[in-house]
């Protein structure tokens, strides 16, 4: 999994390499927008990663998902 990150005018890379356990949705939003949101979801991917490590990622417009060979 593959993301780009831009804050401003500078972009960073980042990228992670798991096993996909589960796709899911996160509620967006906070106090500050009213509450999280119902109708408001971003996609999210659960990774397991070779050391055991579970981690779970937001996915944009920017985000790309390759399947690596031998998977």
């Amino acid at each position: 999994m593959v993301q780009r990150v831009r804050v401003g005018h500078r972009d960073w890379t980042t990228q992670v390499e798991g096993v996909l356990e589960k796709e899911g949705l996160r509620p967006v939003g906070g106090m500050e927008m009213g509450g999280k949101s119902v109708y408001c979801h971003q996609p999210t991917l659960r990774l397991r990663r070779d050391d055991g490590e579970v981690t779970v990622v937001a996915l944009d417009e920017d985000s790309r998902v390759e399947t690596l060979s031998g998977a």
